[in-house]
């Protein structure tokens, strides 16, 4: 295998998907396309009947493509051109996150004759932490959804509700307590619209333990609260109950494999410079000079020291180094001053956590080094 790469591993995305599926036997579970897009690994997802969630027009195509069928895509970016919309139509759920792109879905099926079922995007009066509600470039503001509003568009029809409102959180009574709020909302959007819903898409939230002193969510615990209240709500809601699996499906099975190409002592500071630095695999690059506290940079940044780093040396020896890469700036930075055994030039190093948001955001441009392999193994494949 060439370096840099990304490995992904099947077995390990499988167990993810048996737990989710385990954890919400009553829900339908969607993979978030923007976490990993890579199209051999969103076919192998997609033959575990999962669904997809597309934030753009070409994640609607590149789910079509890989064999979701279109009722089970549900696009729901902001932004919406009317050419992403004519486009979609008809491969998609379409999920309108504001009053315009309603407008212009209502035009669509004007000028098709048809009345269009349609999901809008909400933005909220809650979030996870029970504090009012706030401005969000995402959806529709809760108190604007009301009939009034949506008796402007004659050729739709009001068919679900999306809302999203944090990722990456690990507490599963903050997700209980929010799942509870959709339900209520769901309920009054209902009463709203006049008839019942047919999808009721709860977002993502289950997060991912990076730091060894993170616990992962209690999906045992959050899945018997959440039959709770689908056994409670049941009489009032029939919709299809959608959970976007956010990188719970993928950034644990994900293993970002690099190269050592030269190892530089400097007054006191040993550099192992190696390929695909900040370029291959942008988040620990950022980590290394962001610091912490910075959970509104989600999917940029979750948390310092947020990858394991292991090295394929077999050398008892050990010593502490900066990781770096082969760009021209001095902010292509890895690792700062972990210890590892005493390196060689050839030597493989590893970082975990790569399976989500990791290849796709990297500047891959920069430098215009050699781009990234990504590699999906095949199920039972030891991957480390």
């Amino acid at each position: 295998m060439n370096t840099p790469a990304y490995v992904y591993d099947t077995t390990r995305i499988c167990g993810n998907i048996q737990k989710l599926k385990t954890a919400f036997p009553q829900f339908a579970i969607l993979y978030s396309l923007k976490a990993n897009p890579y199209p051999p690994l969103v076919q192998f997802i997609a033959s575990q009947n999962i669904g997809a969630d597309a934030a753009s027009q070409k994640e609607v195509m590149l789910a079509r493509a890989n064999g979701v069928s279109p009722q089970h895509i549900y696009y729901s970016g902001p932004g919406k051109t009317l050419s992403d919309l004519t486009e979609t139509f008809g491969h998609c759920v379409l999920i309108a996150d504001s009053f315009q792109e309603l407008e212009r879905i209502n035009r669509l099926a004007k000028e098709r004759g048809v009345e269009q079922e349609v999901g809008i995007r909400i933005n909220p009066d809650f979030t996870m932490h029970g504090t009012p509600g706030i401005p969000s470039k995402f959806g529709i503001d809760e108190e604007l959804c009301i009939k009034d509003a949506f008796a402007a568009f004659p050729a739709l029809r009001i068919t679900g509700i999306h809302v999203h409102v944090q990722s990456q959180e690990l507490d599963w009574k903050k997700i209980a307590r929010y799942y509870e709020n959709v339900f209520r909302l769901a309920v009054r959007v209902q009463q709203e619209i006049g008839h019942p819903l047919s999808f009721i898409n709860f977002g993502s939230g289950i997060g991912v333990p990076y730091q060894e002193t993170d616990a992962p969510v209690n999906l045992d615990a959050l899945g018997k609260h959440a039959a709770e209240l689908v056994a409670a709500y049941r009489p009032q809601i029939s919709a299809t109950l959608l959970i976007e699996s956010g990188r719970f499906l993928v950034c644990e099975a994900g293993t970002y494999i690099t190269e050592v190409l030269d190892i530089k002592r400097s007054r006191g500071k040993t550099y192992l410079i190696v390929d695909g630095g900040l370029n291959g695999f942008f988040r620990p690059a950022l980590s290394a000079f962001v610091g912490d506290g910075h959970a509104s940079a989600e999917p940029l940044f979750t948390a310092k020291d947020a990858w394991r780093i292991t090295s394929d040396a077999t050398t008892p020896e050990t010593e502490v180094v900066d990781i770096v890469g082969n760009l021209c700036t001095a902010s292509d930075i890895l690792a700062e001053q972990i210890r590892l055994p005493r390196a060689a030039a050839g030597d493989r190093i590893t970082f975990t956590h790569a399976g989500s948001y990791a290849c796709t955001l990297s500047p891959q441009l920069f430098g215009s080094q050699k781009k990234p392999e990504e590699v999906l193994l095949p199920q039972d494949t030891i991957s480390h």
